[in-house]
């Protein structure tokens, strides 16, 4: 698996629905002069891994929006092509790596609204999921955490914080194992929240990689402040 001929899949066909008294779409709305899902794909495109780019979107107006956008940010950019996203993330995703069918190499897979990843994060990463088949990005837990009960208002149990990792993007995987993986869960119908719970249900260790930067997923409006101040640091 050389270096150029990974594929990174952009997630950008949520809906937002917290942000929507702010803006009405946080992945091409702009940050630091930037539309958002612009950062993060300047970062990929910037190690010289990624050979082919594939977006979900969300509706024919957004990709209209995000086409334009990316011939005034990106007009020689590495190629690019659209998927139609599905109700839910991980029907995106599933959409995505249908279209990567054959590849042997190793996908990326990224949320758009995370504007901060940097290239050292990317490389890190993907390097343990050349290694191992499977790594995601990660963040130690800062606070103590709890589960809670099943009526969710009183405490069951407070884990170890030192085994307490917090899930980030980009998630890599070789992409035999992670299509795999998806089409199981989809055939079985369960519900993942991130890549990685795919790939284990399957049986596919994980590896954890810690992040050396800030890695803020944009959620709500004040995000949007924090971030564009972040980026005024680099």
């Amino acid at each position: 698996m050389n270096a150029g001929d990974d594929i990174l899949i952009l997630l950008a066909a949520g809906s937002a629905r917290r942000m929507q008294s702010v803006v009405d779409d946080k992945i091409t709305a702009p940050l630091a002069g930037k539309p958002v899902f612009v950062h993060s794909l300047q970062s990929f495109l910037s190690t010289g891994l990624i050979g082919r780019v594939v977006i979900t979107y969300r509706d024919e107006a957004q990709l209209a929006k995000l086409r334009s956008l990316l011939a005034a940010h990106l007009p020689s950019a590495t190629a690019i092509d659209f998927v139609p996203g599905g109700e839910s993330r991980q029907d995106s995703v599933l959409a995505a790596l249908n279209t990567c069918e054959g590849h042997s190499g190793l996908v990326h897979i990224h949320d758009g609204a995370r504007p901060l990843v940097s290239a050292e994060a990317i490389r890190k990463v993907r390097a343990k999921a050349f290694e191992t088949g499977a790594a995601i990005l990660a963040g130690r837990a800062a606070d103590t955490v709890k589960i809670a009960k099943a009526d969710s208002t009183s405490v069951e149990t407070s884990p170890d914080r030192g085994l307490v990792w917090t899930a980030e993007t980009p998630q890599v995987f070789r992409t035999a194992i992670v299509l795999k993986a998806y089409r199981k869960v989809a055939e079985l119908q369960r519900k993942v929240t991130d890549d990685s719970s795919a790939v284990e249900f399957v049986g596919q260790d994980v590896s954890l990689v810690e992040n050396p930067s800030v890695n803020l997923k944009l959620t709500r409006p004040a995000d949007f402040v924090l971030a564009e101040a972040i980026l005024k640091t680099r």
